[in-house]
């Protein structure tokens, strides 16, 4: 019998060139090929699948040259650093100070530190804004946000190490990462001629802040702003070091609705969802003519058992026990509706009925909009209604008081890539409503022949979950067999991919068991759908 192919669709196109997806504004008028698939619908509206601050402020005014050190007019003047280092708790004798690079680091066995100096010559004139800006070097395991501290004391860029290392003083600014470019906001601190030296530290566990050391020529600098005409600035004594601040100005903030949203309880513990064990499940292809639950008996005959499920609703899922009834195992439901009508309370009785519903004796993993981040980008809502209505059903999530209800938040793995030009965070509702993170990965290495060690694939989406202290899953993965391969290479990296997620405790894998429009993923070869069911 055919194959049902019950909704076709996409999210993202691969780059061929680095067999990477791109941002759809970047290949809207391509012809879309690659792995990128979503959920779809059924032609009854149901798919089955199984398985101390803000940033801160970044100065107006004309832009500066990057390589000057005084605009013509006056104006503005920019600083190079005088100095720059890193030091290394678990390499404490060793300098770095020649180096291409400074790091702040954060790793259970890699803790870094990195220091800078500025010297704003005599005769600038009386400062009014001030910036420090810095330039990462690589863009993996960012963190969230960097703090530059004051620092009082003397160092040298050759002699420092950790053992003689200057001892941080307070916070002076805190700057969220965007882009490729790091700015604080240091307008209190810097007021005229003289040293400036700060440190740069992070305080994101499982990050690291990689930047551009003076040695490149894309090394730190300080940005000035001056009054036309005004004397200079005097010049800050020196015998106290460098002035310390507390606190910084606050950028002003973006609009956001003006709906009031409940924050959500806690509801009782119900554990660590899932059991301590990585559950496997796939998706499933209905054949034609053939119902939900048949499809679902064959799929269990097929890989011996599945342990986890996964529906699709349209709109509010149907009462327990749903359909197909997925038995004991526990099901991961998504369902997609539009922010305003849940804001506006339209769906308000559906759920909390359907919550309270909900069985209690099975972990249930709720996902609201999967996958939201080109529904953004295209404008069809803005993050911040999306965030604000993950925390109204999350509101009424808590009011059934069921421990084994679990808000799912399900994002692409590509959102984490740099050059996706995306912060997941800006779909993240926060850790007070999301209790675990989903995500949707897959091999882009088949258009060079190749199945992509798992590390490349998930240490982000690993990273990232671990840093937010969040249990996680993969909600979609998959590769299309590459030429020249029977199965055998195909089910070998099936069997690494499980046993690295599973290693690194991932909740569920679901394969996506599709022959989608960009291509086949089903495991249809002896070896992969072996490699899956011995998993399973």
């Amino acid at each position: 019998m055919a194959e049902h192919d019950p909704f076709p669709g996409g999210h993202h196109r691969p780059d061929p060139r680095r067999s990477q997806p791109v941002p759809p504004a970047r290949a809207r008028r391509a012809r879309r090929r690659g792995p990128r698939p979503a959920f779809y619908f059924t032609t009854a509206g149901t798919l089955i699948v199984v398985g101390c601050s803000a940033g801160a402020i970044a100065l107006g005014g004309g832009a500066l040259d990057r390589d000057a050190r005084t605009t013509s007019a006056g104006s503005g003047t920019v600083v190079p650093a005088a100095a720059d280092t890193y030091v290394v708790r678990e390499m404490p004798g060793k300098g770095f100070g020649t180096a291409k690079k400074i790091t702040a680091s954060l790793w259970p066995s890699w803790h870094t530190e990195a220091y800078v100096a500025f010297d704003v010559p005599p005769g600038t004139p009386r400062v009014t804004k001030a910036r420090v800006e810095v330039v990462f070097d690589r863009p993996e395991n960012r963190p969230r946000d960097v703090e530059l501290r004051s620092l009082p004391g003397s160092w040298t860029e050759s002699d420092t190490s950790w053992t003689n290392r200057p001892v941080a003083g307070p916070v002076v600014a805190t700057a969220v990462t965007r882009g490729d470019r790091i700015l604080f906001d240091v307008g209190s601190v810097v007021t005229g001629p003289g040293r400036y030296a700060f440190a740069i530290t992070n305080s994101s566990p499982g990050s690291a802040a990689s930047l551009h050391s003076r040695e490149t020529g894309e090394g730190p600098r300080l940005v000035l702003r001056t009054r036309r005409g005004d004397r200079p600035s005097p010049t800050p004594s020196t015998s106290g070091g460098t002035p310390e601040q507390t606190a910084t100005s606050l950028p002003t903030p973006g609009p956001e609705p003006t709906w009031e949203v409940p924050s959500p309880t806690t509801p009782p513990s119900g554990g660590t969802p899932g059991g301590g064990r990585t559950l496997c499940g796939v998706s499933l292809n209905l054949k034609s003519g053939e119902t939900f639950q048949r499809a679902l008996t064959r799929m269990d005959g097929e890989y011996g058992g599945l342990e986890t499920v996964r529906l699709f609703y349209r709109g509010v899922p149907p009462a327990w026990p749903g359909n197909p009834n997925t038995g004991h195992r526990p099901p991961i439901i998504s369902f997609k509706l539009a922010p305003k009508d849940v804001l506006s309370g339209k769906y308000d009785k559906a759920f909390t009925n359907w919550f309270a519903t909900a069985p209690s004796d099975r972990d249930v993993y709720w996902v609201y909009y999967h996958e939201p981040e080109d529904n953004i980008a295209s404008g069809e809502f803005t993050a911040a209604d999306y965030r604000a209505a993950w925390r109204r059903l999350r509101t009424l999530a808590d009011k059934a008081g069921n421990p084994k209800l679990h808000a799912t938040l399900v994002l692409m793995g590509w959102s984490l890539d740099p050059l996706s030009k995306r912060d997941w965070r800006d779909y993240y509702p926060g850790r007070d409503v999301i209790q675990v993170l989903g995500w949707d990965v897959y091999n882009l290495g088949w258009k060079k022949g190749r199945y992509d060690d798992p590390s490349l694939m998930y240490d982000r989406v690993i990273a990232t979950s671990r840093a937010e202290k969040l249990p996680f899953g993969v909600a979609e993965t998959g590769s299309f067999l590459v030429k020249g391969d029977n199965g055998d290479r195909r089910a070998a990296w099936l069997r690494a991919t499980n046993a690295y997620l599973a290693k690194n405790q991932a909740l569920w894998v679901a394969y996506f068991d599709l022959d989608w429009s960009t291509g086949d993923f089903r495991l249809l070869d002896p070896q992969s759908k072996t490699a899956w069911k011995e998993f399973c």
